[in-house]
């Protein structure tokens, strides 16, 4: 398994590109069972990092288990990747086969530090 944030996988491919290594950086790539893709969204992608990510997706598509997280709507993602038809192919390989899963509500690191700021409140209260 590899773990990688989206901004760090795109900037790992542009220095591949960078030093002429993309092949091998895909070979090797090729040799994991899985690989996590996490916060793509957050951060919008120059078009050449666009190209090099829908890139990586379609070499493994197929022969490597890709899981990616993110808070945006399939329908928001031309904004990160800033052109309609790489967006469209990128999710059509992403969603061939895959599971979907989609989580409604507030997210843990909200809830928690909520959570926290109630329990700071009566720990206050309970001192006066």
């Amino acid at each position: 398994m590899r773990f990688y944030t989206a901004a760090a996988l795109v900037n790992d491919l542009l220095a591949a590109q960078a030093e002429h290594r993309v092949n091998r950086f895909m070979t090797q790539a090729l040799k994991y069972h899985l690989i996590v893709l996490d916060e793509l969204g957050f951060i919008p992608l120059s078009t050449v990092g666009a190209q090099l990510l829908f890139q990586f997706c379609s070499c493994l598509y197929e022969r490597v288990a890709v899981m990616v997280t993110s808070n945006l709507r399939f329908a928001d993602w031309t904004q990160v990747f800033g052109d309609e038809r790489l967006t469209a192919a990128l999710l059509d390989r992403l969603t061939h086969k895959a599971h979907i899963l989609e989580f409604v509500g507030d997210s843990h690191r909200i809830r928690q530090r909520m959570q926290q700021e109630r329990q700071g409140s009566a720990i206050e209260l309970a001192g006066t």
